[in-house]
């Protein structure tokens, strides 16, 4: 990092616990948040980009069709409730894996 005079600010908003758990982090690895952030912008100009891959989940296609399948059996209303709504967008941001999914899905219609 340059011994420039740092005097720019940058704002951003982010979640809290996007905050808390990235300080806690931090503070394990002996660094603050300013820094962890200086570091970055660093790489980027480093590497002329994003220091890591920046690209969307690799979705099998047949996991897809074969979870809607499963959504379509519990219901037949062509609606999806509140549940599964939060299991899909669980599974399509990554959050859990499909088995993870179906075996939900299942169980919430088992519920009904």
């Amino acid at each position: 990092m340059s011994k420039e005079n740092k005097n720019d600010l940058i704002h951003i908003r982010i979640e809290p616990t996007v905050k808390q758990k990235t300080e806690e982090i931090f503070n394990r690895l002996g660094i603050n948040m300013s820094y962890a952030v200086s570091l970055f912008l660093n790489q980027v100009i480093l590497k002329n980009g994003f220091p890591f891959n920046v690209e969307l989940p690799k979705v099998n296609e047949t996991e897809l069709e074969s979870l809607a399948k499963i959504i379509e059996s519990t219901g037949g209303s062509g609606k999806v409730n509140k549940k599964n709504q939060t299991i899909i967008h669980l599974y399509a941001i990554g959050d859990i894996d499909y088995e993870t999914a179906v075996f939900a899905i299942k169980r919430n219609f088992m519920q009904l």
